[in-house]
């Protein structure tokens, strides 16, 4: 190698486009048309999860997720012979995988150039996570406020014809009750029927006007340890009445959690109700808590059959309970955001369902 030669190559090794490209922060990736990567960026390897020299000569295609991955060669194949292109030029909504197997949206751009006579490929890629879950964020915000008002209104004119009918078959009742002769047994049986349906009305009214109005919080130090063990025992007996047991695990270290003691309590006596329903053969409920570097992690885990893959339990009026409103945990997710914290679950392997309530520290 002459010393012209070897003083181009060191000069193209620092030229300032190369200094930009290891700079930025999108993550910058080539390939060549078998799909293996011939160069990367240190903010590719970070996206990724890998050591640059790991994503030398790695198929493109281990980076990808589905259905794109299994996709892509057939992509570069028809280009190739075609010249159809469909990523070169244009900025592309995909998926990236990461060492560990998550998925994650990225925006995806491609060029094509020669080297030595060959053709290879360039990719700009941006991990754009933050920006779909805010936007996902956004979104049911809005969803939430529209059903909110929705609800006030549904509320307010259903409000007056319950309580009317409510307060109708009351009279009704002490009416009955003083009949002499006493009415058939079937009259009474209807009449406890209709009470029923006229009480879960109200209470489904009352989800209604809770989900539609502005809560007010009141912050205060907390002594979650003992919300838990408290709220446990009360719960205990009737628990056990139906062949279901429940148990804490709680650190001793816990510290004062920031929150609202009746409107947290609302929700671990949700979770808790929604795990005894899951439960209708009897099994085990155990609440936990500890203390992660972002804050509290509460979970409420049962042993139950879990929940369908396709059910977003989140989702106002859907709902796994024949019975159910569908509300009540849209209300609790309304409740724990509001103290800056998420509530989400996890079906794991082994089985049933944990809850977990991440609360800031």
């Amino acid at each position: 190698m002459s010393r012209n030669q070897s003083d181009s190559q060191t000069a193209d090794a620092h030229s300032p486009a190369e200094a930009v490209v290891h700079a930025t922060q999108d993550a910058v990736l080539a390939i060549d048309s078998e799909a293996n990567v011939t160069f990367c960026n240190a903010a590719a390897a970070r996206m990724f999860g890998y050591e640059q020299d790991e994503l030398m000569g790695r198929s493109i295609n281990s980076l990808m997720g589905q259905p794109y991955a299994r996709e892509h060669d057939g992509y570069i194949r028809r280009y190739e012979s075609t010249g159809e292109k469909k990523a070169i030029g244009r900025v592309r909504a995909v998926s990236g995988r990461r060492r560990d197997g998550e998925e994650f949206p990225i925006e995806l751009s491609v060029t094509e150039y020669e080297e030595a006579g060959q053709r290879r490929y360039a990719a700009i890629l941006r991990d754009v996570s933050e920006k779909a879950r805010l936007t996902q964020a956004r979104v049911e915000a809005e969803k939430m406020a529209a059903i909110g008002t929705t609800a006030s209104k549904f509320a307010h004119e259903l409000g007056n014809p319950i309580n009317g009918m409510a307060v109708s078959v009351q009279l009704l009742k002490r009416w009955l009750d003083r009949a002499d002769p006493p009415p058939e047994p079937r009259v009474t049986e209807r009449l406890e029927l209709l009470m029923g349906g006229i009480d879960r009305l109200t209470e489904l009214l009352g989800e209604f006007r809770m989900m539609s109005r502005r809560h007010e919080y009141r912050f205060e130090a907390i002594d979650l340890r003992a919300m838990v063990a408290e709220l446990c025992e009360m719960e205990r007996p009737a628990y056990s009445q139906k062949e279901v047991a429940i148990e804490t695990d709680v650190a001793h270290d816990l510290g004062p959690v920031r929150a609202d003691p009746g409107k947290l309590r609302q929700v671990l006596l949700n979770l808790c109700k929604n795990a005894l329903e899951a439960l209708p053969d009897g099994g085990t409920i155990t609440v936990s808590a500890d203390r992660t570097a972002v804050g509290v992690m509460l979970e409420v885990r049962d042993t139950g059959p879990g929940i369908p893959a396709e059910t977003d339990v989140f989702a106002p009026f859907t709902s796994t309970k024949p019975d159910g409103s569908g509300l009540g945990l849209p209300i609790a997710k309304q409740i724990i955001e509001a103290h800056h914290g998420s509530l989400s679950y996890d079906c794991p392997p082994s089985g049933g369902t944990v809850f977990r309530i991440q609360l800031p520290g």
